[in-house]
């Protein structure tokens, strides 16, 4: 089978799932699919941008990472975020400190997987902190396909925080373009707390497609567009990743 068609065929399968399944609904979703690959004496810098195209007035979200490997089974990674809810002027809202700790690699296990251990303290007092643990595997198959699943469990504290545990899922399914490009889908599921989960539609599920390449000096990009499938999600969500290795 030629490349061309190969990319067709995934450009096919990637289209049909996002028609099927993304209605269009209201979200400010920074977050990412994260993988679990750590490597030593890495480093790099990352900007995010979340806004939502059509909203008058707009609104967006940015975050700023810098993450540094330690070795090869521990990377440290501190995050700040800024929001604007449409009225001209963004604010800082939180910090986030994170620790990345691998414990499968695809040369033994035949997939990769890590722990994430997050501390993310809130900068007003109507909004709660938290701590969080989170699991993430990665599995790769041949002809550049790729599948990422991310389940994260975590505990809020302080001002207007809840008593249950908060469970969120995540997965992001790509075929790849070309030896520096790919193209998928991706999902987020926010399953509100264990006290409360509710119906579907009282929670958050998003889904659409995502593109991500590397260019030459160390840069890399991901643009999605996340759309929600309940009635409490957020929508039209036009997302920008920007990493720089260092």
């Amino acid at each position: 089978m030629s490349p061309v068609l190969s990319n067709h065929k995934k450009l096919s399968i990637i289209l049909t799932v996002c028609s099927i399944l993304a209605i269009p609904l209201r979200a400010l979703n920074t977050s990412g699919v994260f993988s679990p690959d750590v490597k030593a004496e890495t480093k790099a810098l990352e900007y995010r941008l979340s806004t939502l195209p059509g909203e008058s007035p707009t609104q967006w979200a940015q975050r700023i990472h810098y993450q540094q490997a330690i070795d090869d089974t521990w990377r440290w990674r501190v995050i700040g975020l800024f929001f604007d809810p449409g009225r001209g002027g963004g604010e800082f809202r939180y910090a986030r400190f994170e620790l990345m700790q691998p414990f499968l690699a695809n040369e033994k296990a035949g997939w990769d997987s890590a722990i994430r251990y997050e501390l993310q303290l809130a900068d007003t007092d109507n909004q709660p902190s938290r701590g969080r643990v989170a699991w993430t595997g990665k599995w790769n198959w041949g002809e550049g396909w790729e599948f990422r699943a991310n389940i994260l469990l975590g505990l809020q504290f302080g001002e207007r925080s809840h008593d249950g545990v908060l469970v969120e899922h995540r997965t992001q399914f790509t075929g790849a373009l070309s030896d520096s490009w790919r193209l998928g889908v991706e999902s987020f599921h926010d399953f509100n707390d264990t006290r409360a989960f509710g119906a579907f539609d009282e929670q958050e599920h998003q889904l659409g497609p995502i593109l991500k390449g590397k260019f030459g000096g160390g840069w890399s990009l991901a643009a999605s567009w996340l759309f929600g499938v309940s009635d409490n999600a957020d929508d039209n969500d036009f997302r920008i990743h920007l990493i720089r290795s260092l």
